[in-house]
């Protein structure tokens, strides 16, 4: 007993330190998630605002990533990580980011073909490795990328998400011919997006709209047209707090106010474009504020400034766009696509021999059912021919039953036809007898004349006697015959005729016995037409109408 108590209390203390060592590690998941969340929503609030704080942010996020099981985060923070790199101008590490976001989506698009959080992913990675194409001014590959994007577009549900990467396509696919200087075409993509911005109400993509428009007119010379659209841009950049796009905006500007020699303010614009550009560090920005003043500085003959401004920019540009990169670049697209291969080769190969076994098992339980059907037939045979058998024995025996009953019946029959013809001839026999009374009655009934007087009134009285005793032991013994052998002929004849008179029943009695009117006649006393008469009469007080039915076969049937 003392054991047992021992032995339960280590197991309690073992179940409470396995509930808290779970409770733990619980709760050290659900800090980490906390802390990724909230790492990812600084990088974003500093993509705009300082590259290199949300690149910090966003590298501390990956950090704790690690040890998560959940895909679903790591592909958010590789594509924000590829978005910042892009963003710097280091292409390869923003390629490999997006790649890597791409795989684990792939992966769990092919278990999961309709998940529309991974749609949702594969759609924002398309248009990210499209804009990382674009770049690089490659731009089949980018309108490939975009083409992608807007054909799985169409298995999105959700209404404002397919608007939003509908509108997102239409000014990055305009960002392209804008590259391409197809001014008027990529105008009129701008416009259209614009459109649909009006239900959207988005007004980060309403300020890069106008900010690109802004470039199609200055490209076109409305210089005019141009420097307002791009304040206006300015204007809704300045209260986003949108640096990168502030600095876009300062570069439009001072290019549109140098086409029209205006280089005072076209410096001011530039200028602070640049400072902007390395705050941010925005390399595009950089690159573009660094071009334009060289071109500026020209145009104002400051050679020297101009010099510096060149070499700045040579070097930076080496930097980004350099051989190196792009062998790194189309390394990592080749290693990816291999990757795939392997990938959709792996999960054919499953795929195959998950059908293989499939069509083993359905082979398996075709002939499980075929041997499972044949054994049910054969059951299902046995047991008809069983079931027939014991019909045919059924009927065989509801035959003899039949049968016997007919016998029974037929017996029953004879022996109340033997019965009745008994009960007559014993009537005829008491009848008989009757007779034989009378003759001795009447005998006396002479003898009385011959003897003497005092004698005659004896005489009288025994033929009296006699003649009163015979008539009522003749019916009594009739009746009590007559109800033995046909127990429920007079409750029957009460139950159809309750008014029928004595001698009526006695008359019904007789019929019943099948005997003749002579008959009847002979023992009642009464005359043939008498017993007509009262048969006609019984007839219409048992309610027997028309001659085709027998009074005698009525009876019997009672």
């Amino acid at each position: 007993m003392f054991l047992n108590q021992i032995y339960l209390q280590k197991l309690k203390l073992l179940f409470v330190l396995a509930f808290t060592l779970i409770s733990v590690l619980l709760n050290a998941q659900k800090n980490a998630e906390t802390e990724i969340e909230n790492y990812l929503k600084k990088s974003y609030e500093f993509v705009s605002v300082n590259l290199d704080s949300a690149l910090l942010y966003n590298r501390k996020a990956d950090d704790l990533i690690h040890n998560l099981p959940k895909n679903a985060d790591k592909i958010s923070v590789y594509k924000n990580l590829g978005n910042i790199y892009l963003e710097r101008g280091d292409f390869v590490n923003s390629l490999n980011y997006f790649l890597k976001a791409s795989k684990i989506v792939e992966n769990k698009l092919i278990s999961e073909p309709n998940n529309q959080q991974y749609m949702t992913y594969e759609i924002e990675l398309l248009i990210a490795v499209g804009n990382l194409e674009l770049r690089q001014n490659n731009f089949d590959q980018t309108l490939g990328f975009y083409n992608r994007a807007k054909v799985r577009l169409e298995q999105i549900k959700n209404e404002s998400k397919r608007l939003q990467f509908k509108l997102n396509i239409l000014n990055n696919t305009a960002g392209v011919f804008l590259k391409k200087e197809e001014f008027n075409k990529a105008l009129k993509y701008y416009e259209l997006a614009q459109e649909l911005n009006v239900k959207a109400k988005d007004e980060k993509l309403e300020a890069s709209l106008l900010n690109n428009m802004g470039i199609c007119y200055l490209e076109n010379q409305e210089y005019v047209t141009s420097i307002f659209v791009l304040n206006k841009a300015l204007e809704i950049r300045k209260k986003l707090d949108d640096q990168r796009g502030i600095a876009q905006c300062y570069n439009n500007l001072g290019k549109a106010y140098g086409l029209q020699k205006k280089y005072k303010e076209s410096k001011y614009y530039l200028e602070e474009a640049l400072k902007i550009g390395h705050n941010v560090g925005n390399t595009e920005s950089i690159l573009y504020s660094l071009f334009s003043l060289k071109r500026l500085y020209e145009e104002l003959n400051d050679y020297e400034n101009a010099f510096k401004t060149l070499d700045e920019y040579t070097t930076l540009n080496k930097k980004v766009y350099n051989e190196e990169s792009v062998k790194k670049m189309a390394q990592l697209e080749l290693n990816y696509k291999l990757d795939k291969q392997k990938t959709i080769y792996s999960e054919n190969l499953k795929r195959q021999e998950a059908e293989k076994k499939r069509t083993k098992l359905i082979y398996y339980s075709i002939g499980s059912c075929l041997f499972l059907f044949l054994i049910l037939a054969i059951l299902w045979i046995y047991l008809q021919k069983t079931k027939i058998k014991n019909i045919s024995l059924l009927k065989e025996k509801l035959q003899l039953e039949h049968k016997n009953i007919s016998l029974e019946k037929d017996f029953l029959k004879d022996e109340l036809e033997f019965k009745n013809r008994e009960i007559t001839a014993k009537i005829m026999y008491l009848f008989k007898k009757n007779e034989l009374i009378n003759s001795i009655a009447e005998r006396l009934v002479e003898l009385k004349k011959k003897v003497m007087p005092e004698n005659k009134k004896e005489i009288q009285e025994m033929i009296v006697e006699m003649r009163l005793k015979k008539d009522d032991e003749i019916w009594t013994e009739f009746e009590t015959y007559f109800t033995k052998v046909n127990p429920d002929f007079y409750t029957k004849l009460n139950e159809l005729c309750p008014n029928l008179t004595p001698n009526e029943k006695k008359l019904c009695a007789f019929l019943r016995l099948k005997m003749t009117t002579k008959e009847i006649a002979t023992i009642t006393y009464q005359s043939t037409n008498s017993i007509n008469v009262s048969r006609f009469r019984l007839r219409k007080k048992l309610n027997i109408k028309g001659e085709d039915i027998n009074l005698i076969n009525f009876l019997e049937n009672l």
